[in-house]
């Protein structure tokens, strides 16, 4: 059987976007804007080199990768879903697309800015989906104070689900600090045995570069411990990143060693995964975009990638540039969420998606919900066991006169080896007349209108409580008085 990631990448391709990155890292090197992140890459050997870059040795950079952790735990609320962290090509666990702007009308593609309403309602939905193993913001409310929506998108996630919380963005140190504070607060698990409460994403600024803010977040997160960390880089590939596809990815994955040698210089041991999250652009306007199958074709390369460093990988899956949830939404995300699973990677990301990554949708969850039932389908092995292939139950449906349907086989198997479908229609064409709906849009809305007039999981008195005295305490230090009241936030989630 032709195993499609090694076709797509063989293992010469990936050991030559290796030794590319290791020479752009050691040749042209990185921009650090934070003080103190060049001094602490100086220590841990980086040298300066032009116009102000630090370049780093590949022998340097090889031995950071070597400090990495390689597993741990991503701890649940409720634990028996947390998710075991390693590069071994095993299961994938799914979660959605993180901080979009705007919320999209699935029908028209207009679009408004999201409220901590709608992080109600999202994550309520994206609780009961079954293929969607952990939850991160999928949107930033405009409704709180900016330095402060972290704060409440966890605060809504924790509500809401007992799934694995990712972080929200981070840009400050103080944002990192209360997310832990919350993170520990949820779980129980402070980083001890290997298991850690969240993950927090930082991203450097493409083409390598370490902007000095996130960068001064991500050292102040790695000294307290605690948490894992994520390196995501974002390149464009033709504009912030090169032309060719394998150009590309060895830009991004240089921007990952950087980030990585950065992390491991600060606190030897972090744990940490690989998050690439390369897009295309188009070439007659340079305007960036997710949903071409070049996404996918990355993601395989870079899970590649980061196994050969012992790392697992986060990387891209359904994804689209569609403007409303159409045929061209359906067929991105289909597409690259099956090429993104080829290889195996520990993370799926993009669940939830619409425009590029600009916003989302109750009813793009619910579809991608069902996108992914059949991607999982369709990448596991279907039974050709005795079982399955018993010539006795074959020759009785021949010649019972009965058809295979009136055979035991035939009803047993075709409850087991069939998908079974979460939303797709499978009734008469008269039943979907006499229904009223125009598409598929239609179902998910009455879906996703089920889950969120469900109950919410809600949180222990005590530990929300905890959380809401820290987003105070942080308002308090940043001198924000006016900021929503936390408790009255859980109240109307509650009501949601």
């Amino acid at each position: 059987m032709t195993d499609i990631a090694a076709e797509l990448w063989p293992d010469e391709a990936v050991e030559a976007i290796h030794e590319t990155s290791l020479a752009v890292l050691e040749r042209v090197g990185v921009k650090v804007e934070s003080p103190e992140a060049r001094q602490i890459m100086v220590a841990g050997g980086a040298t300066e080199g032009e116009n102000g870059r630090l370049r780093l040795p590949r022998g340097a950079v090889m031995e950071r990768v070597a400090a990495c952790l390689p597993q741990f735990t991503l701890v649940a609320r409720d634990t028996s879903r947390s998710i075991p962290v390693d590069a071994a090509p095993a299961a994938t666990y799914v979660h959605n697309m993180g901080g979009a702007r705007d919320m999209v009308d699935p029908r028209t593609g207009t679009a408004r800015r999201a409220t901590v309403a709608d992080q109600v309602r999202l994550t309520r939905v994206m609780h009961h989906m079954a293929n969607l193993h952990s939850v991160t913001s999928l949107v930033q409310p405009d409704d709180v104070p900016h330095p402060l929506e972290p704060l409440y998108s966890y605060l809504v996630l924790a509500h809401e689900t007992d799934k694995p919380l990712g972080g929200p963005g981070i840009s400050f140190p103080f944002q990192a600090e209360a997310l832990r504070r919350m993170a520990q607060a949820l779980t129980g698990a402070d980083g001890t045995g290997d298991r850690f409460p969240i993950d927090l994403a930082f991203s450097p600024v493409s083409p390598l570069t370490l902007g000095a803010e996130v960068t001064d977040a991500m050292i102040e997160t790695v000294r307290r411990g605690g948490v894992a960390v994520e390196i995501l880089p974002c390149p464009a590939a033709g504009t912030t990143a090169p032309g060719s596809m394998a150009g590309a990815i060895a830009t991004q994955n240089a921007e990952v060693l950087a980030g990585l040698f950065l992390v491991q210089a600060v606190n030897p041991g972090t744990a940490l995964y690989y998050g690439p999250r390369l897009s295309s652009i188009n070439p007659r306007s340079g305007l960036v975009t997710s949903g071409p199958p070049e996404t996918g074709v990355a993601s395989v390369a870079a899970t590649l990638l980061a196994r050969r460093y012992g790392l697992a990988c986060d990387c891209y899956g359904p994804t689209s540039d569609s403007v409303t949830v159409d045929t061209q939404f359906g067929m991105e995300h289909m597409a690259n969420a099956i090429v993104g699973m080829a290889a195996s990677p520990r993370f799926l990301s993009g669940p939830g998606e619409n425009q590029g990554g600009n916003g989302g949708s109750l009813e793009a969850l619910v579809i991608d919900d069902e996108v992914l039932n059949y991607a999982f389908y369709a990448r596991t092995p279907r039974p050709w066991t005795h079982a399955a292939l018993d010539v006795d139950a074959i020759a009785e449906g021949l010649e019972s006169g009965f058809g295979f349907l009136g055979t035991t086989h035939t009803r047993t198997w075709l409850k087991a080896d069939f998908v079974r479908p979460t939303l797709a229609w499978r009734g008469s064409m008269g039943d979907w007349v006499a229904s009223g709906r125009t598409g598929l849009v239609d179902l998910a809305s009455e879906k996703a209108a089920a889950y969120v007039a469900r109950p919410p999981v809600g949180m222990p008195d005590g530990v929300a409580d905890e959380l809401c005295r820290t987003i105070d305490d942080v308002a308090a230090t940043l001198g924000i008085t006016d900021h929503p009241d936390p408790r009255r936030v859980l109240e109307a989630a509650a009501t949601a």
